[in-house]
């Protein structure tokens, strides 16, 4: 709707300018009317309409005075003057001030329509330019601040200086610090890029808010659909961690207000313009750590993550346990190891790289499981299943769990499901056999192998083909691993824990433990203090 103003020392034509038209089914509206020049700069300054209808005859300051007022004040407000007096001087003189449109009294509806419809789309042509402009100025400055965040820019500060003060910024200290903003969840939350982009610029907006207080700062769309927000840091020097008070106040706002998460990653204050890219590597680095850390958070370069050469060992032992669990179908005993992986990279704050890296170990567990069954990977996970990739897109330890977990029972549940054959059966006789016996130490395949009525030598077999290891080796697995329960209960003697799993010597015993774990039971129980 666009705004017209009336300025007419006489009522009576006011009055009937003011009823002449269906106003706002034309796209008008009359927001004031002023008896001369002069009461009419003021109803300008408060209302800034975008059309004046000005007569030219009027006391204190006459319509062509006024016309060049406005046009010196406000040059937006295209101007009709309206005129009983025919005269070419007067025309002659509005155009010379810049005046749109020139109409003579009596004028008919008709023309009046005309000439403000022409004006209406002159209006509207040069808002659409001027909202093109903009936003081409908006997408160069976004481009040349991606530039700055890139590997490839190579100007120099004299050079990035007046480009940027071509783009209407300037900076002064040279010390700048970068973070990256990143809705949670936001793919999952939202499947249209008209809808991300809306609240992307909400999260920009409260941004603007959090940060009014703070250094100069420049908030754009950066790589991946991030939020950069550019920091001119006023601290003593380069590599500080910047205060984080705004963005924890952000992340306040946007929960509240908003009803969903933000995670920010803040670098260090890095030093000349090169500094930016590095700060935003940063940045970058402390954000990804939101995979261990979770989300809804501020994470610092260098804060709250182990770097990958301080970390714990991950011990291949635990692997092989996965595996062997598999090849017994023992879910429970699957989910409950994969929890305790999961919760060792939680309390350790174990990096991203090596959280993927043990992540990957374990896809490899389940798919070399499966493998070992005769099985295709396809048939058991679908011809579309890329795991390398599909981990990669999980945004959080805790989704990562669920998923391998879900990995691993999906292997369990399928293998189950098509090896119900009689020598299946057979071994699974066995192992339940081995499971409640152990504790014999006279137990010896003839015995086991009589106990399901079959002959040893095909239990063997049959054994090893199903569960992946000898009668022998099973038993010594259950034996030690029974023990090592034991030791960990802590005040039960040496000698008890040997005569409870099978073994009459417990000298013998402590060397079977350490040959199968690598370690005595004196050195796992000083281990565990």
């Amino acid at each position: 709707m666009q705004k017209i103003l009336i300025v007419d020392d006489e009522s009576i034509f006011r009055e009937y300018l003011r009823t002449a038209l269906d106003w706002e089914a034309y796209g008008f509206e009359i927001c004031a009317e002023a008896k001369n020049g002069v009461e009419a700069l003021e109803q300008v300054d408060v209302h800034h309409p975008d059309i004046a209808l000005v007569d030219i005859t009027m006391p204190f300051m006459d319509g062509l005075t006024l016309s060049e007022q406005l046009k010196e004040r406000y040059p937006a407000t295209s101007v009709v003057l309206i005129t009983g007096h025919n005269e070419f001087d007067y025309a002659r003189k509005a155009l010379k001030l810049g005046v749109e449109d020139y109409i003579l009294k009596p004028f008919s509806k008709d023309e009046l329509v005309l000439t403000l419809l022409k004006l209406q789309k002159e209006h509207q042509r040069a808002q659409e330019e001027k909202s093109t402009l903009k936003e081409n100025q908006l997408l160069m400055k976004e481009s040349f601040l991606n530039h700055l965040l890139s590997g490839d820019y190579n100007h120099s500060n004299e050079e990035t200086t007046t480009r940027l003060h071509q783009l209407g910024e300037s900076f002064e200290s040279l010390c700048f610090v970068v973070a990256c903003i990143e809705i949670d969840n936001m793919d999952h939350k939202w499947n249209k890029v008209s809808e991300r982009l809306l609240w992307k610029y909400a999260v920009t907006n409260i941004l603007n808010e959090a940060l009014e207080e703070t250094e100069n700062h420049l908030i754009f769309n950066g790589p991946e659909g991030r939020i950069i927000c550019l920091v001119e840091h006023q601290g003593s020097g380069e590599l500080e961690t910047p205060a984080l008070g705004g963005y924890e106040k952000l992340c306040f706002l946007i929960k509240k207000y908003l009803k969903f998460t933000i995670t920010v990653g803040v670098g260090r204050s890095q030093f000349g313009y090169q500094g930016i890219r590095t700060s935003y590597l940063e940045a970058l680095e402390a954000l990804q750590n939101k995979f261990v850390l979770g989300n809804d958070r501020v994470i610092a370069y260098g804060s709250g993550v182990l770097e990958l050469g301080t970390q714990a060992f991950y011990p291949t032992e635990v692997n092989e346990e996965l595996l062997v669990q598999l090849r017994m179908q023992n879910g429970d005993k699957v989910d409950a190891k994969l929890e305790e992986i999961f919760q060792s990279i939680r309390d350790q704050r174990l990096s991203l790289d090596y959280t993927y890296v043990i992540s990957m170990g374990l896809i490899s567990v389940c798919l070399s499981y499966v493998t070992e069954t005769g099985h295709p990977i396809e048939d058991c996970f679908g011809e579309a299943f890329f795991p390398y990739s599909e981990i990669k897109r999980l945004e959080s330890i805790e989704t990562t769990s669920l998923w391998i977990k879900e990995l691993f029972n999906q292997a369990i549940l399928y293998t189950g499901k098509h090896r119900k054959t009689r020598s299946s059966k057979i071994a699974q006789s066995a192992k339940e056999y081995i499971e409640l016996h152990y504790g014999d130490p006279e137990l010896q395949l003839d015995q086991i192998a009589q106990q399901v009525f079959i002959n040893p030598s095909y239990l063997r077999a049959v054994f090893k083909k199903e569960i992946g290891m000898t009668v022998t080796d099973y038993v010594t697995h259950v034996r030690m691993h029974t023990a090592k329960d034991l030791l960990g209960k802590g005040n039960i003697r040496l000698a008890d824990i040997a005569e409870q799993i099978g073994f009459n010597d417990p000298s013998y015993f402590s060397k079977s433990f350490k040959k199968f774990f690598g370690y005595s039971p004196s050195e796992y129980e000083n281990n565990r203090l």
